[in-house]
């Protein structure tokens, strides 16, 4: 048996269920799955003077659910189970409750499935979202309520034959209808309103789409008189093109506002608590180190997702995370940026620390041209976390880094994908092992091959010789970072070197790079002496003479297009 499946037997015969993709709230109470309280989370939305709320946390941080959970508790336009909250933390507040639960009618719905790779496909996808929203509320239907002309629109969303104008005041209209048969104004739950948003912008309808969304977001939070409250969820905040103006009374709680911070993620002692309801016998230091480190405010959090799967699987530690979503936006944008933003990503490979202009607002226009953006979007997106943050001028600075192990694997995971062909499996770990091991013949045949398969990703024609040399860098950071401190354009002996890699066992050869690019082809061997050259009058060894390395390979590169040509000299410092 394996080790899954010990763990899938080890959970049944304790009747542990753990909710592994389940996000409604009833079918996790009445399936009897484990759970975190987070149930005050309804009274903190109701008392927040805020008209609409836009939440935004990282994918599978508990989104869908918390808004279910408001959806359950608050809803009083459908039959209801007042045993869903029973022995939750909420109803300790009896007053609360006897004044908020089920009494407003709600109208929910969830954009997080809408990633069609087309408009017109995307766009039949959020008829179809309509269309079960209205089958939801067809009791409206019902006597005379709704004049005929409304009628007919409510049937043509039925029937999937509404007009575009229709569709985008349709959730608007609908609070309308609610507020005459209830005679109360609507709360609107919309979850994930940015999912068809990032996908379009990476499949290239971002246009059709940001009119489309605007124009629904729109009709339904601006100046609509039917609207008691608004809870909206996504992963960024979007500014562009009028997505949110007008809404004079909206207010956004992302990664960089504590409020809400507990309410999204789990904190250590609730993933204690769930250790013990499990059974799990596991540590929570390596726990810690693969699923926690998100900030916000005094909150660290660990991903709920991966908690929730690792604990359902016996405590074995995965990157549960990396396979819930594409990461292609992700892959798209780290791999067009600029060579600055490779050589901080670099650091951050590395372990370290950086300082970055991060913002609550994203222009997915602009994300190409300022770097703030991008930073901004990998820190909403859960791949990035916030040590600290001031002021400076009108922007924050904040001191950023990668949350935990998980993440790491994910962002490996996307290098490795550009260095990968069907042609070469396994040749990335023959790429590094080569250099491991002073192997230059198949070091330079590797190397030869990736400058041309790589060419899909990095047009060598358009991208100068420093962005192909930090592709390089990152690939191999991510293949050798836990055998060598690496660090590029480091200060050693009279100048800065390339590339430098000290050996976590000091009995190892340290690795460094010098690289040289050339104007001719012919030129190569010349260039690639000089490289070498550079490496002894510049005294670069001397850092690793402080790390007590006792060997060196040095290397010379040197580039001309996608040619390369290389000389490597061994050279002991006992």
């Amino acid at each position: 048996m394996d080790y899954k499946s010990q763990a899938a037997k080890f959970n049944k015969e304790l009747c542990v269920k753990l909710p592994v993709g389940v996000s409604d709230f009833q079918k996790l109470i009445k399936g009897g799955y484990q759970f975190i309280d987070k149930s005050l989370f309804i009274k903190e939305v109701i008392e927040d003077g805020a008209e609409v709320i836009l939440i935004t946390r990282p994918r599978r941080f508990g989104k869908t659910l918390n808004l279910s959970m408001l959806y359950y508790f608050l809803q009083t336009n459908f039959i209801h189970d007042e045993n869903l909250f029973k022995g939750s933390v909420i109803t300790e507040d009896r007053l609360f409750c006897t004044k908020h639960q089920n009494q407003y009618p709600v109208i929910f719905i969830t954009f997080k499935g809408v990633k069609q790779s087309n408009y017109t496909e995307a766009y039949s996808f959020i008829l179809e979202l309509i269309r079960r929203l209205y089958v939801e509320h067809r009791y409206l239907l019902d006597g005379d309520l709704l004049l005929e002309s409304e009628k007919k629109i409510f049937t043509n969303i039925l029937n999937k034959e509404a007009d575009e104008a229709d569709i985008i005041g349709s959730i608007r209209q609908l609070s309308e209808y609610i507020v005459r048969k209830f005679s109360k104004p609507a709360i609107i739950l919309i979850d994930e309103y940015d999912t068809p948003i990032q996908e379009a912008y990476l499949e290239g309808y971002y246009s059709e789409m940001i009119k489309l969304m605007r124009g629904i977001l729109g009709e339904a939070l601006k100046d609509n008189s039917c609207l008691a409250k608004a809870v909206i969820t996504g992963i960024t905040k979007i500014s562009q093109e009028s997505m949110f103006s007008g809404l004079n009374n909206i207010k956004v709680y992302s990664l960089l506002n504590e409020k809400y911070g507990q309410y999204f993620g789990f904190l250590e002692n609730e993933v204690n608590k769930l250790i013990v309801e499990t059974g799990n016998e596991v540590k929570l230091e390596p726990i810690k180190k693969w699923y926690n480190g998100y900030q916000v405010g005094k909150y660290t959090l660990y991903n709920p997702w991966s908690i929730v799967n690792c604990l359902a699987n016996g405590g074995l530690l995965e990157p549960y995370w990396l396979n819930t979503s594409s990461n292609g936006l992700i892959d798209k944008l780290l791999s067009n940026a600029s060579v600055d933003v490779k050589y901080s990503y670099e650091e951050l490979l590395q372990g370290k620390e950086i300082e970055r202009s991060v913002s609550d607002n994203l222009v997915f226009s602009e994300i190409d041209r300022r770097t703030e953006y991008l930073w901004s979007l990998l820190l909403h997106a859960g791949y990035l976390k916030v040590l600290s943050r001031n002021l400076v001028g009108s922007k924050f600075m904040c001191t950023i880094a990668i949350p935990n192990k998980e993440v790491n694997f994910v962002y490996d995971h996307i290098i490795e994908h550009w260095f990968d062909t069907k042609r070469y499996v396994d040749a990335y770990n023959k790429f590094t092992l080569s250099l491991i091991n002073g192997d230059m013949e198949k070091f330079k045949m590797y190397l030869s091959s990736y400058m041309l398969q790589t060419s899909s990703y990095f047009d060598f024609n358009k991208n100068s010789a420093e962005q192909v040399f930090h592709v390089f860098i990152l690939g191999l950071v991510v293949g050798l970072r836990e055998q060598y401190y690496i660090n590029s354009n480091q200060e050693a002996g009279m100048g800065r070197v390339d590339v430098i890699f000290i050996p976590h066992d000091k009995e190892k050869n340290g690795i460094l790079l010098e690289f040289k690019t050339s104007g001719t082809v012919e030129l190569l061997p010349e260039k690639a002496q000089e490289a070498l050259k550079q490496i002894k009058d510049k005294q670069y060894l001397e850092t690793f003479r402080q790390h007590k390395v006792k060997n060196v390979l040095a290397i010379g590169l040197a580039f001309c297009g996608q040619q390369v040509e290389l000389v490597h000299e061994e050279m002991s410092l006992e």
